[in-house]
């Protein structure tokens, strides 16, 4: 099955390691990841806090990869990343291949005055369809792979992951 959402799942952290960048864009745009240059910012293809309601894009303080998806002939690979704030408000998903990050309005939720039961419903949503939409071809895109800068690719410090 070309769906992986364990971490101990040699597929699912190979990617996840692979996309590291998601989260070490947070950590950068915050300015708490040491390895980034004096700028401290993510190139724009990358950063995807850009892609989000401006008036939102500081408050997020955890990103966590919660899915991993490889074609059945290998040709294409991606992650879906949920990225959250306070008591998971706001909450947004990303799909992250070789192209860049995607937003996922339709499973995000930005909305200050959102109920927890249209939360709930939208991130349900997002679980029963998004593996669903990667399987068929849905998110699967080409083109010229972006490259990542290598000091967005470093690992956190031990205890220090995105969990």
């Amino acid at each position: 099955m070309p769906i992986y959402t364990e971490p101990d799942e040699p597929e699912f952290a190979r990617l996840e390691a692979r996309h590291r960048w998601f989260w070490n864009v947070l950590l950068a745009d915050y300015g708490e990841l040491e390895a980034a240059p004096d700028a401290g910012e993510a190139p724009e293809s990358l950063n995807w806090l850009l892609l989000v309601p401006p008036d939102r894009r500081y408050d997020f303080d955890e990103a966590e990869c919660g899915l991993a998806y490889v074609s059945p002939d290998g040709s294409y690979a991606c992650t879906i990343w949920d990225a959250t704030g306070e008591e998971d408000d706001p909450w947004a998903v990303f799909l992250i291949d070789d192209y860049g990050p995607r937003l996922l309005p339709e499973y995000s939720v930005f909305g200050e005055d959102t109920s927890v039961e249209a939360r709930e419903a939208i991130l349900k949503r997002a679980a029963d369809e998004v593996p669903e939409r990667a399987e068929r071809g849905d998110f699967t895109r080409t083109g010229e792979a972006i490259v990542v800068p290598e000091w967005l690719l470093i690992a956190p410090p031990d205890g220090e992951d995105d969990e």
